[in-house]
């Protein structure tokens, strides 16, 4: 059972940290102090026009690194003292972020374009240490010069040299638990490493992998129990705690490094931090630590899990972008009409409940519809100009759609969202999932979730017959017709790691992979075939440009769309800005 400690009294505060810290104290709130270095807050401040991504601070606490978005939409790598203002970007690091440091503090490792690279922290040149795909959740450098990384998609922790070299496996997934990831890693004194686990309608939670041998010919892992759940990553500090994030707080819990066991109750001692859902359900929290008793952490904000709609030109954002001026929410999905004048977007309302919208294009701050009731998700437009979605509204997800059409730019008919039919008449045993619709040959392209399949990739030829394209042990989704539709492309993680396929629907046996790398949420346009590479915007394997958006958490569908005229693309844009990073030295936990 987790137990809170109560807040040091204001007046001990004032005392200890001054009338300055005193504003933090509101928010970080510890157990009373013991003998030694009071603690110092300082004030990381983000310029303006940058958005920050990720952070990490060095082992004495001293420096701060961290990825932020800056004006040409993409990520830069900046490193500054923590307790001065004036900071250095780290050259030829575009895209870079999920940074860490190495035991000396020398070096910073971080993830960008597909890999994972090393960088003195005083400059230098970047060095590529190997293949690493950018969704993965954080790496960690270990005392005998191991990077140990989290490739996401069920590939558990790798490891790999410092110096360079091909990842090998350190821990496989037990199926048997509903385990979906591991995650998050963190190298422990003493060699072993810890790490965050998810699993399948469970929170997630810390465990240890430890090395049972010295001979490195031979060195056998084994993994640790449960030990707290836990939100993100964990880390180790000074003197001998674990501090981790659970629902918005950190905790910090006694530990034994010899037992790799927890030795006391677990106290909170910070509220208010910002964290994350995604990351295979791993999450995400706002805070690092160093080992020496440095705290970085930064606060949640309303705005946190909101986004707005972007309209960035297909050449990029540097010719243009611009928000749409539809008001921050949290959106997913949007899709653009066929004529171009509705935009149709999921809109997360509740703990388990979207909505769908649809907006008018010339004015996107105008609601001319929204479909309610149940979690609704997917919208696909028709060829008729109606609607289709999924929802659970009656119970198992089905496909609906609705009885009219928009209209006009400022109203729909009222039947549009109340007089709904499912797509099937038939009883429907698996949740479906519509995506893309041509008229000529009518068909729907669709996925299904299958209990012992994961996900399937299927068509069906309208008024006729369902007929799988792709439907494996992997987990195949996100499928998009071509507009003329004789081919299909979806997402696979059929080799370990998502990638797109393209397959001819008459006379091809075999899909052809479209990426090698690690490929994302494809939409399929008479101009080509866009799709993701990390942060890169593909059409028809050439880049068109990179920016940080936001992803769908489980690719399971583009969270972007294509203008049918391909003037613009539709793109979500985190709405929040962190304006600052508080570290906190000589923290007491």
């Amino acid at each position: 059972m987790i137990t809170r400690r109560p807040a040091v009294r204001a007046a001990l505060v004032l005392l200890i940290l001054g009338l300055w810290l005193s504003v933090t104290s509101r928010h970080l709130k510890r157990p009373a102090p013991t003998p030694g270095a009071p603690p110092i807050l300082v004030v990381v401040a983000i310029p303006s026009g940058r958005a920050l991504d990720s952070f990490a601070v060095s082992p004495d606490g001293d420096t701060v690194v961290y990825s932020a978005v800056a004006q040409d939409g993409r990520l830069h790598l900046f490193v500054r003292p923590a307790a001065g203002a004036q900071e250095r970007e780290v050259a030829d690091a575009i895209g870079g972020h999920d940074p860490f440091f190495s035991p000396d503090g020398k070096s910073v490792g971080y993830f960008s374009h597909d890999a994972i690279w090393r960088v003195p922290v005083g400059g230098g040149v970047a060095q590529r240490i190997c293949a690493a795909p950018g969704e993965s959740a954080g790496g960690t450098w270990t005392g005998d010069g191991q990077i140990v990384f989290a490739p996401l998609g069920g590939q558990g922790l790798h490891s790999v040299p410092s110096a360079g070299g091909t990842p090998a496996p350190l821990t496989t997934l037990n199926g048997r638990d509903g385990e979906l990831a591991h995650g998050w890693p963190h190298a422990l004194p003493g060699g072993a490493i810890l790490f965050t686990v998810s699993q399948r309608g469970r929170d997630p939670h810390l465990e240890t992998l430890s090395q049972n041998s010295k001979d490195d010919s031979r060195r056998p892992a084994s993994r640790g129990g449960r030990l707290v759940p836990a939100i993100g990553q964990a880390a180790f500090t000074s003197p001998g705690r674990l501090v981790y994030s659970y629902l918005g707080d950190l905790y910090a819990v006694p530990f034994d490094l010899e037992t790799l066991k927890t030795t006391g109750v677990p106290v909170a001692f910070a509220k208010g931090v910002q964290s994350a859902s995604g990351f295979d359900q791993l999450g995400r929290a706002g805070f690092a630590v160093s080992r020496g008793g440095t705290l970085a952490w930064v606060r949640a904000t309303a705005e946190d899990g909101n986004n707005e709609l972007v309209r960035v030109d297909t050449a990029g954002p540097s010719t243009g972008r611009r928000s749409l001026g539809a008001a921050a929410a949290a959106y997913q999905t949007p899709r653009i009409s066929r004529d171009g004048r509705h935009l149709a977007v999921v809109v997360s309302t509740g703990l388990m409940t979207r909505d769908i919208r649809v907006l008018d294009m010339a004015h996107p701050d105008r609601i001319v519809a929204t479909i309610q009731g149940g979690d609704n998700q997917s919208p696909a437009w028709m060829p008729d100009g109606r609607l289709s979605f999924a929802s659970n509204r009656e119970g198992l997800q089905k496909i609906y759609l609705t009885a009219g059409r928009p209209a006009g730019g400022r109203s729909v008919g009222r039947d549009f969202s109340r007089a709904l039919e499912p797509l099937f008449s038939m009883d429907v045993q698996s949740p479906r999932n519509p995506a893309s619709w041509v008229k000529s040959p009518p068909l729907l392209a669709f996925y299904e979730i299958d209990p012992f399949r994961a996900r399937d990739v299927m068509i069906y030829q309208v008024g006729e017959a369902i007929f799988p394209v792709s439907a494996t042990a992997a987990n195949e989704r996100s499928p998009v017709l071509s507009p003329d539709g004789q081919s299909m492309a979806w997402v696979s993680d059929a080799t370990g790691r998502d990638e797109v396929y393209v397959k001819k629907l008459a006379g091809q046996a075999e899909a052809q992979a479209m990426t090698t790398t690690g490929g994302v949420e494809p939409v399929w346009t008479t101009a080509g075939l866009w799709y993701r590479e990390g942060d890169r915007m593909m059409r028809d394997g050439t880049t068109v440009f990179e920016g940080r958006y936001e992803k769908d958490a489980g690719a399971n569908a583009a969270d972007y769309d294509v203008d049918p005229r391909g003037q613009f693309l539709v793109m979500l844009k985190r709405a929040g800005r962190t304006k600052e990073i508080r570290v906190v030295k000589n923290a007491i936990f």
